[in-house]
């Protein structure tokens, strides 16, 4: 009786799996591409140290197929491209101030490695902050264009402390996390 039982109970299983998937789809689900990245710029102090910045400038290197908005006949980043994020000390800051402490151009493919580019500067006058993230930059994604994370490039670090003094050598390379939307 428990064999016939439980070789009901593998029939009932086996039929109903073998029925799983039968609305005729037949084919994969294809999700939309994405047409955002968004990338969380951070510093790393070296070991050791404990810099405090007063500045900052690098360059993102975008991908092909990748850009910003930009200021209308400018090559100012617009509002929302490039935000404070972290723990930057002015983060509360708002990036519609002109001039603003956190500075943003594009570039399409001007630089040496013919890449579109974004350099950043930030000045933040008297306060300073820590290693750590500190801006948010968020690109455009083409149709038609795939991209990683490893298709983005950090270059042009330099970090200036309270007065000027140059820090760079405080801080090991920038680093970035990207996500895509």
């Amino acid at each position: 009786m428990k064999k016939i039982l439980l070789a009901g109970l593998l029939t009932a299983v086996t039929l109903s799996l073998s029925a799983c998937g039968g609305g005729g789809s037949g084919g994969t689900v294809t999700l939309p591409a994405p047409t955002t990245a968004v990338l969380k710029l951070s510093t790393v102090a070296k070991a050791g140290q404990a810099p405090q910045a007063a500045g900052l400038e690098l360059t993102v290197l975008l991908p092909a197929g990748v850009t910003v908005k930009t200021v209308t006949a400018s090559k100012q980043t617009a509002s929302g491209v490039l935000n404070y994020s972290g723990n930057v000390a002015f983060s509360n800051i708002t990036t519609q101030l002109f001039p603003r402490p956190l500075f943003g151009l594009y570039s399409a493919s001007a630089v040496a490695s013919g890449k579109n580019a974004v350099k950043i500067q930030i000045a933040s006058g008297s306060a300073t902050f820590g290693a750590g993230e500190f801006a948010t930059l968020t690109c455009n994604i083409g149709a038609g264009t795939s991209v990683t994370a490893t298709d983005f490039h950090l270059t042009g670090f330099l970090a200036g402390g309270s007065g000027g003094t140059d820090i760079t050598a405080q801080f090991d390379s920038p680093t970035f996390t990207a996500s895509f939307k």
